[in-house]
């Protein structure tokens, strides 16, 4: 691909933004001139309302901004893995989803321009408000879009030419994601002080914007979202290959996009292991700030949603242990561990019942009159100390399941491996013990002993077991005899439906997490400094929520497919494959 080809490339990307950018602007400059005055500081949209309305836009942006935030971080840990280990797999996989994000941003762009042009129309008194405090970071944000949409056409175009220079190509990645890592930064600032507010006095007026910034939320949201951004782009990732797997015409593409889905649905899981630890530090910035938020998002009102959480996670883990025990039949000697599979079943099954245990159920006044406000059994799971158990055992079983597919088709040579697989026992059982030890002592000691030691303690425990398990797996098996090589692409479609379902449901769950996050505001547009006045403050049901977040999701897939679509088609009509 010549200099020409990739200086057009970067052109056209530079172009669409400025168009759209300019029909922003444009549009809200003449929608404000058509409209009549807003009454109270408000407008609303036809049929929907705008408050449902703002909503979809503003998700369907956000699903398509992880997308193109999550995706090249991946892209470019493959390429420069793939130069390292001189695999021309790695670099392919890499280039595939360098297209992917790169017809995605178009997307995103679209969106957020439609996002761009009804907040101010339809939300005329709040904008106002928020560009009067953090005006100037709107600038930072448009001058790291250009940055990030510069690089971004600059690193997909330049693939081919940069061939021979693939040090260059993969520090033009790394600067694309810091570029898009800063780009995140901003947005998540306007969320942390609607939710968290600094930097102002009582009656809203600015004292310091650089507090109004760097509010309680900000930082714990954008590492929060930095990460959840990698399982989705990962996530996509395995659906994409998924659907590649089940089209593909001949064995040679099923063993390529097998091998895809595996590496993506893997590294999806990996990072997905962080984000209970991540979301718990958020939540305990949250109480920081104001401890009836805190209580307001975890129970109240919110109470249950936390179990339809609990529900779509545990779902996750279902496809995911599915899909790896499944897995075995392609490696060779991998049935020696099948009978190892219920068990592992029977522990994520038990610790999903827990984890979804609600701490109080719906009563009639009858019933409530016989067994109290909790069930006498079932409540006690209801509580943090046992679902912070259940996540971390759950999790720990899957990371089980992922060593065992990794390593069923090799065996030990070392002197010490007798010894090394007793010791590795030791690790998964004592550590599992520890774990259920201190969430049965969870419930003996005050809650903020429970919230800011016993809790983060099981975390780590956790992670130091998985990671002593890997090391200690890496030095037994090093030089290991191979039994075989995987048979890529000898899977049944039913395991990549599980990898499509995995990302499905992690979509819905985004949509649901994002529903319950702007819900502790309650009928505040920034918490404790101005009230929401319109007709749609207040809040939706959770029947109706989850109404809005399945069509966002049904809307969402449907785009994406036309992308893969688009993808297939390019390929057909004579495109470059990496």
């Amino acid at each position: 691909m010549g200099e020409g080809k990739v200086a057009q490339g970067i052109i056209k990307g530079i172009i669409k933004i400025t168009v759209l950018l300019a029909v922003g602007f444009v549009g809200i400059y003449l929608l404000k001139g058509m409209l009549p005055p807003a009454e109270d500081g408000y407008r609303q949209f036809p049929l929907l309302g705008s408050r449902v309305w703002v909503w979809i836009v503003a998700q369907l942006h956000l699903n398509f901004a992880a997308f193109v935030l999550g995706v090249p971080i991946f892209a470019v840990a493959m390429e420069f893995l793939g130069w390292r280990k001189n695999d021309e797999r790695l670099d392919r996989i890499a280039y595939d989803f360098a297209k992917l994000f790169t017809l995605a941003y178009t997307i995103t762009a679209v969106l957020g321009t439609i996002l761009m042009i009804s907040l101010p129309i339809l939300y005329p008194k709040f904008v106002d408000y928020m560009i009067k405090i953090l005006g100037p970071t709107w600038w930072v944000y448009v001058a790291f879009m250009y940055g990030e949409v510069f690089f971004c056409y600059l690193y997909f175009y330049s693939w081919k030419r940069m061939k021979d220079r693939k040090g260059t190509h993969v520090l033009m990645g790394v600067i694309l994601n810091v570029l898009g890592t800063l780009l995140l930064l901003v947005p998540n600032a306007w969320i942390g002080f609607m939710t968290t507010p600094g930097g102002v006095t009582e009656t809203g007026e600015l004292v310091n914007r650089w507090e109004a910034i760097n509010t309680y939320m900000w930082i714990p949201l954008t590492l929060h979202r930095l990460v959840a951004n990698v399982v989705f782009g990962a996530g996509l990732g395995a659906a994409y290959a998924a659907y590649r797997f089940i089209t593909a015409q001949n064995e040679e593409e099923k063993a390529y996009y097998d091998w895809m889905g595996y590496i993506s649905s893997m590294i999806a899981i990996g990072f997905l292991v962080i984000l209970p630890p991540i979301g718990y530090l958020l939540g305990v910035e949250i109480y920081a700030f104001n401890e009836q938020m805190g209580i307001q998002l975890m129970g109240g009102f919110y109470a249950w949603l936390w179990v339809m959480q609990a529900i779509l996670i545990g779902a996750i883990l279902l496809f995911v242990n599915y899909y790896l025990w499944v897995s075995l039949n392609k490696m060779p000697g991998g049935e020696r561990y099948f009978k190892y599979v219920k068990f592992l079943f029977v522990i994520v099954v038990i610790s999903y019942a827990v984890w979804l245990t609600p701490h109080s159920v719906a009563l009639s006044l009858e019933e409530a009159r016989r067994i109290g406000a909790y069930h006498p059994f079932l409540g006690k799971l209801g509580v943090m100390a046992a679902k912070n158990t259940a996540v971390t055992i759950s999790f720990l079983a899957t990371f089980l399941s992922y060593e065992i597919f990794r390593l069923s088709n090799k065996e030990p040579t070392v002197s010490w491996a007798g010894l090394g697989k007793v010791l590795r026992a030791l690790l998964m059982f004592g550590s599992s013990a520890v774990l259920i030890g201190l969430g049965i002592y969870s419930y003996m000691v005050p809650a903020v002993v429970r919230v800011k030691v016993l809790s983060p303690i099981q975390f780590g425990i956790f992670f130091l077991a998985i990671i002593g398990i890997y090391v200690l797996d890496s030095l037994m098996y090093k030089n290991a005899r191979t039994l075989g090589e995987p048979q890529w692409g000898k899977m049944p479609e039913r395991s990549q439906y599980a990898l499509i379902a995995m990302m499905v449901t992690f979509t819905w769950l985004m949509g649901l997490m994002g529903y319950i996050r702007s819900g502790g505001r309650q009928h505040w547009h920034i918490y404790g400094i101005m009230k929401d006045t319109s007709p749609d403050a207040y809040l939706p049901t959770h029947g109706f929520a989850s109404l809005v977040v399945s069509v966002v999701t049904l809307i969402f897939f449907a785009l994406v497919a036309s992308l893969f679509w688009s993808i297939m088609k390019y390929e057909k009509l004579g495109g470059e494959k990496a």
